[in-house]
């Protein structure tokens, strides 16, 4: 499934940020409800099914952590133009009074530093790489949401489809406790058998209510999760699970995992600290400063030039570069941790995935077992050569078989949602 990137809301939200860092607009409450009612509204309108794209769209422009983030992002950018700038030159002015022949004298003049050095290049490149980190950042979370989003409708789905499964099991249940009470009131079934059933009966009902309760709370959890306001919480998505077993995901290649945006992010950051160390160290080097001036001195115009150098003797600047140097061995260390997380996650889920797989076909063979012998079951009844508490038995066996596989393919599916976003190339 490919990823959506709202590059136009992202670049949006970059100009409304350079503009409220300096003009704040007041809170309004009110309006601001009203406002994300309006949008709620537009995106989610009432009554539709929602598709998966509907969804990661909905979310990827109104979910507000990622709106954070995008605006965190845009700080970055906006560093990042302005970095690396010249010191502004410097302006001095003297006036003298000679008192006693009532003489003025002025000079001016104006000095500049000129890095020789190439610091303020250097802090233009880390500028850069963090501009980058900040980017790849947001990436990240866009990909970490959609998958915390996928895994939710994944999860809702098989909700739906154990409480239809449900239903129509209450329904047998109920026609079953129904029966058996005429049996007993016949004496053809013991109160013990009648117990049974009702018992069987309350306890579905029992676990029906438990799933109604999830299946409220990942409803109310997708309404957070889209931005959506509250209004809107009732929600329908277009989800079925699948007909049968899916196929194996192929686990992405250590190339791919690189491709991982979180892994880009920290990539950034270690070069950010790389140029910045660079850029310490030489500061222990000296600066050049040029300046002219003129001058009036007893009624003689005088014009001069000078220079300047720094003395770097005894500071060396040593303090910053051992800062530096433990700031850039840190993400060095981050960046390695994180990637061998990443590869050992990919490992972990590619046995997870094979696991999963041989669950599902093992409860699949004892769900059509199952199947089997209630059909078979079914035609005796209606022949008159079965018991009434023998069918019941064989439904509620193939009943829970179902249930089990229906765990077994949600756990499948979700651990197939996270091969799908372990690398930016889907």
């Amino acid at each position: 499934m490919r990823m959506f990137r709202p590059t136009l809301l992202l670049a949006s939200l970059c100009l409304l940020s350079a503009c409220t860092l300096y003009r704040p607009a007041p809170i309004d409450l009110a309006r601001d409800t009203e406002q994300w009612r309006a949008v709620s509204a537009e995106a989610c309108p009432a009554g539709q099914t929602l598709s998966r794209t509907q969804l990661h769209r909905i979310g990827l422009l109104l979910n507000p952590t990622l709106n954070e983030a995008r605006l965190a992002a845009a700080r970055s950018t906006s560093i990042a133009e302005f970095a690396g700038l010249w010191e502004d030159p410097s302006l001095s002015a003297d006036l003298k009074h000679v008192l006693p022949e009532s003489v003025n004298n002025r000079e001016v003049g104006l000095s500049l530093a000129i890095p020789l050095t190439g610091i303020p290049s250097l802090e233009k490149k880390a500028a850069e790489q963090y501009k980058e980190a900040d980017f790849w950042a947001v990436k990240e979370k866009e990909r970490a949401y959609l998958e915390e989003l996928d895994t939710l409708c994944a999860t809702i789905s098989i909700t739906h489809a154990k409480h239809r499964a449900m239903k129509e099991r209450l329904a047998e249940l109920r026609d079953e406790r129904d029966r058996i009470a005429k049996l007993h009131e016949l004496g053809e079934a013991s109160f013990a058998a009648y117990q049974v059933a009702n018992q069987r009966l309350n306890d579905t009902i029992n676990d029906e209510q438990e799933l109604e309760s999830v299946h409220l709370a990942k409803h109310l959890e997708l309404n957070t999760l889209l931005g959506l306001h509250p209004d809107f919480r009732n929600l329908e998505i277009d989800e079925t699970t699948p007909v049968g077993i899916p196929a194996a995901r192929p686990i992405p290649t250590a190339a791919e995992l690189m491709e991982n945006p979180g892994i880009r992010s920290q990539l950034a950051t270690y070069g950010g600290t790389e140029k910045e160390l660079q850029a310490e160290i030489r500061r222990q080097y000296p600066q050049l400063s040029l300046g002219g001036g003129y001058g009036y001195e007893e009624g003689n115009d005088n014009i001069g030039l000078g220079f300047g150098l720094s003395l770097p003797l005894w500071n060396r600047n040593r303090e910053a570069i051992a800062r530096s140097t433990g700031d850039r061995a840190v993400k060095q260390a981050e960046t390695l941790t994180s990637w061998k997380k990443l590869m050992q996650q990919a490992e972990a889920l590619k046995d997870r995935q094979e696991l999963a797989q041989e669950h599902c076909r093992a409860e699949q063979l004892r769900v059509k077992a199952a199947q089997d012998n209630a059909a078979r079951q079914e035609k005796l009844y209606a022949m008159g050569e079965g018991e009434l508490l023998e069918l019941a038995e064989i439904r509620h066996e193939a009943y829970l078989r179902h249930l089990n596989y229906l765990g077994c393919l949600g756990e499948l599916m979700g651990i197939q949602i996270n091969i799908q976003y372990l690398s930016q190339a889907q």
